[in-house]
């Protein structure tokens, strides 16, 4: 099969659209099955910065009505931070997320019952009468942002809806559940955070095998479509003609980063976030692949500079001076 032509700098792995099915994504699938199929009202899901939390839940959001076999709604809406937030605002930037913006300046009532109507129409198309609603950067609700959501979890319940909450965010979010906890505020934890899912980064060779065997078959990555071209295939096509895999490399991209941590006096728990593994990559195939150098395939060293490029350990250092003066 002759290689497709595709014009530089459109490739899924130029652009870095492209989502795959890792270990971390298919936990969190788990864990909303079993909030939708136990009617679970809430659900928080945290995990450090940059470690793939956003990309698990548009993976998510693609592919688990067809995991579950029932055309259930998802929507997504990003948590905005205000100087002084607003049910106005909030309801607002909800129905933007949903796109379904309002021109005219209306009541925060208005606004809310919007919601619930759109919630509703969508709903009802499922036979399950159920709606996910992910709140992304979550960390930023306060009590009156879950207030607000409560509302609309209320006027859904009286519709014989269900409603299911992802609160989705960094590791505050365990301090904003204890806090309210201290406050007694049982009505909001009790909704909405009494379940939760600890998001991992990447901890060791077998992990990063894992991801690296996505980019090499054909079934998980293929550009164009149906091409039987892997992302590994296509910017390395003598070396993959000649068998080399990047899983194959998984056990020396683990001793680069290792390398560099301990270069740069890194002692944290290995927990390498997906975003920057993910550029470590890209950043291999496009140097140096068919669109970059032309190499047959990776060295060691081609690793080590991809992987410094990736600002992983930049990262890392500043992680650390961050926790260092939180204590």
């Amino acid at each position: 099969m002759n290689k497709p032509t595709v014009r530089i700098g459109t490739h899924p792995i130029e652009i870095g659209h492209y989502l795959l099915p890792t270990k971390e994504v298919l936990r969190l699938i788990e864990s909303l099955k079993k909030i939708v199929m136990n009617r679970l009202p809430g659900m928080i899901v945290y995990g450090r910065p940059r470690i793939g939390k956003t990309f698990a839940i548009k993976f998510a959001i693609e592919n688990f009505p067809t995991y579950i076999e029932a055309p259930l709604p998802i929507l997504i809406a990003n948590t905005n931070s205000y100087k002084v937030p607003s049910e106005e605002k909030f309801f607002v930037d909800m129905l933007n997320d949903f796109k379904f913006p309002f021109i005219n300046r209306r009541k925060p009532s208005d606004l809310r019952n919007q919601i619930v109507n759109l919630l509703m129409e969508k709903a009802e198309k499922s036979r399950l009468r159920r709606i996910i609603l992910i709140m992304d950067e979550a960390h930023r609700l306060t009590e009156y942002h879950y207030n607000w959501l409560m509302d609309i979890y209320n006027q859904l319940d009286r519709e014989k809806i269900s409603m299911s909450v992802i609160s989705v965010g960094q590791e505050e979010l365990l301090g904003r559940r204890t806090f309210f906890l201290e406050q007694k505020k049982s009505q909001i934890i009790g909704r909405f955070m009494t379940h939760e899912h600890r998001f991992f980064g990447l901890t060791s060779v077998e992990e990063i095998k894992r991801v690296l065997r996505c980019y090499d078959e054909p079934d998980i990555s293929c550009y164009p479509e149906n091409s039987g071209w892997s992302y590994t295939r296509y910017f390395f096509p003598e070396g993959f003609q000649k068998g080399y895999r990047l899983e194959m490399d998984a056990d020396t991209i683990y001793q680069q980063f290792m390398s560099l941590r301990k270069e740069h006096g890194v002692s944290s728990d290995l927990e390498i976030p997906m975003e920057y593994f993910t550029y470590g990559i890209e950043n291999a195939l496009k140097i140096y692949g068919s669109h970059g150098e032309q190499l047959d395939w990776i060295t060691s060293q081609h690793w080590l500079e991809a992987i410094k490029l990736s600002g992983y350990i930049e990262s890392e250092i500043y992680m650390a001076l961050a926790h260092k003066g939180a204590n």
